[in-house]
C-alpha cells in the first residue's frame, strides 16, 4: 500500500513541468504576436482607398517632399538665381485648388500629382454651410458643432503650409447657416415679421450679418486660427450681404450702420487681425460686380473694399481679363481670375478643383 501512494505521488508531480512548459509557450505567442501587430502597425496606411500596407521602401520614396521653386515673397513667388549674382526673377500666382479629401491620403501625396508650372495650392476650410473642414479648437465653433475637419486633415494641412508651396485658406464669410442658426439674435440675419427668427434664402440656408459683434469676432478668430496654421493668404468667399430672395422680409431696423460700412468694418477687423502674423487677405467678387463698380443688393462697393484687400480673385473667363484689370487699375489690389483652365499669357490665376 506504501508503495502504491508513493507511486501515485510521483506521478502527479511529473505531470506539473508539461502544463508549466504550455504556459511558457503560450505567454511568449501571445508577447510575439503583440510585438508583430506593434511593427506592422507602423505600415497600415489610410487614404481614400481605405486602409492598406505600405512598404517602408515604397513608403520613404512617397513621403519625400516634392522639390518647387516657389518661395514666398510679398504678392509674386519668387525664385532666386542660381548663381548668387543675377537679381530673383519673380512669378505671378499660379495656384490650383485642392479639394480637402485628397488630403486624406497626405499632402505630399497630393503636390506630388500637381502640374509643373503650379506654384500655389489653395484650399477650402469653410463651406457655405458653415462647416470648418479642419480641426478647428475654436470653442466657439465647437459649442456650434461647426467643426468636421478629421486630424488626418490636420496633419495633411500642416504638412502642405510646410511644403515650398504658397498655400491659401479659402473660407466662406457671411454664408454661414451653422453659427447663424446657433445665433439667431446675436449674429444672424433675421426676418422683419418675426424678431428673433433667422431669415431663410432661397435654398434655405442661412446669413450671419456682418453688423453684429458676434459674426464679426467669429470670423475673426477663425481667420486668426487658420493664419496660425501656417497659410500664406486667406481668402474670403461670399463676403456678401444676402444676393437674393425675399429681401424684403429682412430685419434692418435695428442696424447701425449701411451694409457697405458692415462690410468695411468686417475687413478692417480682419485685416488688424492678420496684419501682425503677415498672412495676406483677400476676397473673392463676381465679375458683374467688379465691372459695375459694386452692387447695391449685397452691400459690395469696389471702392470701399479693393483697397481694404490684397487680392481680388473675381471668376471669369480668359476674354474678360482686359475689361476686369482696367476696373480694378485705379486700387492696390492685385487681381486673381478664377479660371477653368491655365490662360495663355503669363498672369497670376487661380484654377478651381473639379466637382
Amino acid at each position: 500500500m506504501r508503495n502504491t501512494g508513493t507511486r501515485g505521488y510521483s506521478g502527479y508531480r511529473g505531470r506539473r513541468p508539461d502544463g508549466r512548459r504550455w504556459l511558457i509557450v503560450a505567454l511568449l505567442l501571445i508577447i510575439l504576436a503583440a510585438v508583430a501587430f506593434w511593427v506592422v502597425q507602423r505600415y497600415i496606411v489610410y487614404d481614400m482607398g481605405g486602409y492598406h500596407f505600405e512598404l517602408p521602401w515604397r513608403r520613404g520614396a512617397e513621403n519625400v517632399q516634392p522639390e518647387h521653386p516657389a518661395a514666398r515673397s510679398d504678392l509674386e513667388i519668387v525664385i532666386e538665381a542660381g548663381d548668387g549674382e543675377q537679381p530673383p526673377v519673380t512669378q505671378p500666382l499660379h495656384a490650383q485648388e485642392l479639394d480637402v479629401s485628397t488630403l486624406q491620403g497626405g499632402a505630399a501625396r497630393a503636390l506630388q500629382a500637381l502640374p509643373e508650372n503650379v506654384n500655389a495650392v489653395a484650399i477650402r476650410l469653410k463651406n457655405s454651410g458653415g462647416e470648418l473642414l479642419y480641426p478647428s479648437t475654436l470653442p466657439e465653433a465647437l459649442e456650434a458643432k461647426a467643426v468636421v475637419g478629421s486630424s488626418i486633415v490636420g496633419m495633411s494641412v500642416r504638412e502642405l503650409c510646410a511644403s515650398d508651396y504658397y498655400t491659401v485658406a479659402r473660407l466662406s464669410a457671411l454664408h454661414d447657416s451653422i453659427y447663424s442658426f446657433a445665433h439667431m439674435t446675436d449674429a444672424a440675419v433675421q426676418q422683419l415679421a418675426y424678431n428673433g427668427y433667422i431669415w431663410y434664402a432661397p435654398d434655405s440656408t442661412f446669413y450671419l450679418a456682418p453688423e453684429k459683434e458676434l459674426a464679426r469676432q467669429y470670423l475673426v478668430s477663425i481667420a486668426r486660427e487658420v493664419a496660425a496654421l501656417g497659410f500664406d493668404e486667406v481668402l474670403f468667399d461670399e463676403f456678401t450681404y444676402p444676393p437674393g430672395g425675399r429681401l424684403n422680409n429682412i430685419r434692418t431696423e435695428d442696424r447701425t450702420m449701411t451694409q457697405e460700412e458692415a462690410l468695411a468694418l468686417l475687413a478692417d477687423e480682419l485685416r488688424a487681425a492678420l496684419e501682425p502674423t503677415g498672412t495676406r487677405l483677400s476676397l473673392t467678387l463676381d465679375a458683374a460686380t467688379v465691372l459695375a463698380g459694386g452692387n447695391e443688393t449685397t452691400g459690395q462697393s469696389l471702392a470701399v473694399l479693393a483697397d481694404r484687400f490684397d487680392r481680388i480673385y473675381v471668376p471669369t473667363a480668359e476674354e474678360q481679363l482686359p475689361e476686369l484689370r482696367a476696373a480694378l487699375e485705379p486700387y492696390t489690389a492685385e487681381l486673381v481670375p478664377i479660371l477653368a483652365e491655365p490662360p495663355a499669357d503669363d498672369v497670376p490665376y487661380l484654377l478651381e478643383s473639379n466637382p
